[in-house]
């Protein structure tokens, strides 16, 4: 085979399910992906970037957000092969990542969508946005282990 080592570029669009998220009412908007297809003989490698443009409300302020978060992808697919169990296959030439893309966006997006990552969030009484004002509200609670302290041994 020819083209053994060889990298060959390879660029995709797809549409997939939102419910591949952990963020409720996020929306995957556009999911594109930048690989490298190495073949190895008789295997394949695939290497690049899942870039995720998704839309939704941040997790702590509640503020609508717009963010694109990219995915660092790596995987080597096996040729005809169901002896692997953890891994992917291609068979009779054809290779499709669509199942590895999904897999690879619900294990490694932040747990939470976030406006910004030090989002102050809203306040617990009166419901003010903390980020944009601070309100005068008593929010300190007391600690129901503070009874512990009191305790004689």
């Amino acid at each position: 085979m020819s083209n053994v080592g060889v990298a060959l570029p390879f660029v995709g669009e797809y549409s997939l399910e939102s419910k591949l998220l952990t963020y409720p009412n996020a929306v995957l908007e556009k999911v594109v992906t930048r690989f490298d297809v190495t073949f190895l003989d008789p295997n394949v490698q695939v290497e690049g970037v899942i870039t995720c443009n998704l839309r939704g409300y941040c997790d702590r302020c509640l503020i609508p957000v717009s963010k694109q978060i990219d995915l660092h992808f790596s995987q080597i697919f096996y040729k005809d092969s169901a002896e692997y169990d953890d891994g992917y296959s291609y068979y009779n030439s054809k290779l499709d990542a669509t199942k590895a893309i999904e897999d690879e966006i619900i294990l490694s997006m932040p747990s939470l969508l976030l406006c910004n990552d030090d989002c102050k969030g809203l306040c617990p009484k009166c419901g003010s946005n903390l980020n944009e004002s601070q309100c005068n509200c008593d929010t300190t609670r007391d600690n129901p282990f503070s009874a512990l302290k009191n305790l004689k041994f």
